[in-house]
């Protein structure tokens, strides 16, 4: 085995490292960061113009005003002050939402649909902010640099790549998982300074974990291993438990105002057909199961009515309750 290039390439890496490692902005521990910020923002601005290129914006003027009206409000309590922030609303039907470096965040229809509240919607922008303000996408970006030399020191002299990969994924999804965590911290801490009662990230993760109970994804045994997110009960109690340490009275949760917002949010069905978010006022003896025969959902529709409106596994509507419905 010739190892010539090995161990310039080796320290190359390691130099990186060392010299790429910089203060986080919000922990004030150190991190790899091999981008100044004004190349973060250069890299954010040219990655948002090839999301919309491939996944265009949901076409809402109001909708898409608001999420920005909300997102502005979150993003004044991020301590990246500098920064200009872009929200997007995505017309995917995917539940997702994300963030890019620089201060662009996006949110899906396919996510907005399974909220219930202007906090709920906060609490999802407010931890994206959280990975901006921590410029948790620079470190990512700088690791995958740093493991792309690796990977080829290991491919070219090592004749491993496979196994070196699996380690490569695994240390950085390890990583990631933290990053999530302080995220989901930030947003607490960003909500309750905006006036919102914190425990809104707690019900955005009740939310998920509701979610993916209901479409089986957690019955995969590898995915607490393997997933960029920490479990979801575990991580619905550590929500809990940090957003009491910034509960405060305030502004309203806006569950109404959320609502009337996405009142005809338009979501494809994957087979061509599209469906619409629509707003019902429950009657007196209505439950999920009657208000689901006139619904266009199909396969255990009460149920997928109940992650839908935040009351999954066997909640009802009150009498006179505005709750969500898919026509």
């Amino acid at each position: 085995m010739r190892l010539t290039n090995f161990f310039p390439r080796l320290l190359l890496a390691s130099v990186a490292v060392v010299a790429g490692c910089s203060a986080n902005p919000v922990t004030g521990e150190k991190q790899l960061a091999l981008m100044s910020e004004s190349e973060e923002v250069q890299a954010g601005q040219q990655a948002h113009q090839e999301i919309l290129a491939q996944n265009p914006p949901y076409r809402d003027a109001a909708l898409q005003a608001y999420v920005s009206r909300v997102g502005q409000m979150m993003a004044a309590q991020s301590p990246r002050q500098n920064l200009r922030y872009t929200f997007t609303v995505l017309d995917d039907p995917g539940v997702n939402a994300f963030a890019l470096p620089g201060g662009y965040v996006y949110i899906t229809t396919g996510l907005m649909a399974y909220l219930n509240s202007e906090a709920e919607l906060a609490g999802v922008l407010g931890h994206e902010i959280g990975h901006v303000s921590a410029r948790h996408n620079v470190s990512q970006a700088s690791w995958s640099a740093v493991g792309g030399i690796l990977a080829s020191v290991a491919s070219d002299k090592l004749g491993n790549k496979e196994l070196f990969n699996t380690i490569g994924e695994l240390g950085l999804t390890h990583y990631s998982r933290n990053q999530e965590l302080d995220a989901d911290g930030l947003g607490a801490q960003f909500l309750a300074r905006a006036g919102y009662d914190p425990v809104y990230m707690a019900n955005v993760i009740a939310t998920l974990q509701a979610y993916d109970q209901f479409t089986g994804g957690s019955s995969d045994p590898y995915r607490d291993l393997f997933s960029t997110h920490p479990n979801n009960d575990v991580r619905l109690q550590q929500l809990i438990n940090q957003a009491r340490q910034y509960q405060r009275g305030g502004r309203d949760p806006g569950h109404e105002s959320y609502l009337r917002q996405t009142d005809g949010l338009r979501l494809p069905l994957g087979n061509g057909e599209t469906v619409q978010v629509r707003l019902i006022t429950t009657r007196p003896g209505d439950t999920f199961e009657t208000v689901a025969q006139s619904s266009r959902l199909r396969n255990n529709a009460a149920m997928h009515l109940r992650v839908f409106n935040g009351m999954y596994p066997n909640g009802e509507p009150r009498p006179g309750q505005l709750i969500k419905t898919i026509q």
